[in-house]
C-alpha cells in the first residue's frame, strides 16, 4: 500500500493544527476485485465515524468522494471537496477526465451537487476559455462540464507550498539547462505532460543541457524513438532528492496540456528555476510576469521561449510563490470556510 501523495498528507496536517481529524487513505485500485474491496472498506470506515464527525473533507471528485456524499447526505453533515483537476477537465481523444465514463460522470456530478463548498485549486477549474494546443477537443471547468452545480459553493483555494523545505541552495551553482518533472506511466502522460514535445524541443538545441524526472527509458524510447545525446533521464525521486534537482537548473519547462495546478511547477519556482509553460490551466496564474508563458504548441515559439528564459533570474519566480501560494495562505483560506460552516469554536472536541 502507497503512502498518500505529498499534497493530501501536507492537507491532513493542516486540518490537524485546527481540528480533531479521523484520516483514512483511499487506494487507487487496478482491478474490479480489488475495487469491490477498497470500496467495502470505505463504507465500512464511513460507519464507524461518521456519528461523531461535523464534516467530510475529500480530495477529489470520484467515486470515492460519492460514498462521502451519500453519507453526509444521509447524516446531514458537512462535506467539503478539493477539485484537483481530472474530475473538471475533459479531453475526449485521450479519453482524459472523470467526465469521459457516464459512470464517472455521475460520481462526479452527483458529489458536486452535494458538496457544501467545492474547493478548486485554480480559476481554471471553474471555468477556462484557453485553447486546446493541438488538441481536438478539450473542455475545462466545473461551470462548463457541470452547469447545474451552484457556482455559490465554489471557492478556489490553491495549493500552498512549504517555502522553507523549497528553496535555493547558495552553495549550488545553477547550471545552463532546462529540467522538467512528470510522473509518466503510460503513452497517455507521455502526450498530455508535453514530454513529446520536451524532447523534441532537446533534440534541436544539442549544446544545452534537458533533465526529464520521472520517467524510464525504455518507455520513452517506446514512444520517442532514439533519445537525444543531451537528455538526461533520472527516475522517480524522493523530496530531497528532487530538492536538489530543482536548485541546480536554470529553467524548468511546464508543457502539461493539463492538470489544475502542477505542484512541480511552483516547486521549482521556490528553487528560483526561471519558468516556462503553457498558456493552459493554471500554468499562466503560477508564472504571471516572471517567466515566459507559451501560447501556441509550436516549436519555434517554445525554443525562443527557453533561450529568452536562460537570459533571466529566477529570484522573481520564488518571490511570486511566496507572496501568492504559500502553505500559510491555503492555511488560512481552508479555517475560514471550514470555521464557517460548522460553527467552529475552541471547544474540546475541535482541539
Amino acid at each position: 500500500m502507497s503512502a498518500p501523495p505529498p499534497f493530501i498528507r501536507q492537507d491532513r496536517e493542516v486540518l490537524k493544527l485546527r481540528y480533531e481529524v479521523k484520516a483514512f487513505d483511499l487506494i487507487a485500485y487496478d482491478s474490479r476485485l480489488t475495487a469491490l474491496i477498497f470500496y467495502a472498506r470505505t463504507v465500512w470506515w464511513l460507519l464507524k465515524n461518521i456519528w461523531t464527525c461535523d464534516a467530510l473533507f475529500i480530495r477529489f471528485a470520484d467515486v470515492y468522494a460519492f460514498f462521502f456524499a451519500i453519507f453526509a447526505k444521509i447524516f446531514r453533515k458537512k462535506l467539503f471537496i478539493v477539485v484537483g483537476g481530472f474530475e473538471a477537465t475533459w479531453i475526449p481523444e485521450w479519453g482524459y477526465g472523470t467526465y469521459h465514463n457516464k459512470r464517472s460522470r455521475f460520481f462526479t456530478r452527483y458529489s458536486l451537487q452535494t458538496a457544501t463548498k467545492i474547493l478548486p485549486v485554480s480559476k481554471s477549474l471553474v471555468a477556462s476559455p484557453k485553447n486546446g494546443f493541438g488538441l481536438k477537443h478539450r473542455i475545462e471547468g466545473i461551470k462548463l462540464l457541470y452547469p447545474e452545480v451552484d457556482a455559490a459553493k465554489i471557492h478556489v483555494i490553491p495549493n500552498g507550498y512549504r517555502t522553507e523545505f523549497f528553496c535555493p541552495d547558495p552553495t549550488t551553482k545553477k547550471i545552463p539547462g532546462v529540467l522538467t518533472v512528470a510522473s509518466i506511466r503510460n503513452k497517455k502522460d507521455f502526450i498530455l505532460k508535453g514530454i513529446d514535445v520536451f524532447i523534441d524541443i532537446a533534440r534541436q538545441k544539442p549544446a544545452l543541457p534537458f533533465t526529464i524526472v520521472g520517467a524510464k527509458d525504455s518507455d520513452l524510447r517506446q514512444w520517442a524513438g532514439p533519445l537525444p545525446e543531451n537528455l538526461r533521464l533520472v527516475n522517480k525521486l524522493n523530496h530531497e532528492a528532487l530538492l536538489k534537482e530543482y536548485q541546480a537548473a536554470k529553467v524548468f519547462m511546464c508543457l502539461s496540456l493539463t492538470g489544475g495546478m502542477p505542484n512541480v511547477l511552483s516547486e521549482a519556482m521556490l528553487c528560483e528555476c526561471v519558468p516556462v509553460g503553457y498558456d493552459v490551466s493554471a500554468i499562466p496564474e503560477i508564472i504571471g510576469d516572471t517567466g515566459i508563458i507559451i501560447q501556441q504548441r509550436d516549436s519555434m515559439e517554445i525554443l525562443s521561449g527557453v533561450e529568452q528564459a536562460l537570459l533571466l533570474n529566477g529570484k522573481r519566480a520564488r518571490i511570486r510563490i511566496l507572496d501568492r501560494f504559500s502553505l500559510a495562505t491555503r492555511c488560512q483560506a481552508l479555517y475560514k470556510i471550514i470555521d464557517k460552516e460548522i460553527k467552529y469554536h475552541d471547544s474540546p472536541r475541535h482541539k
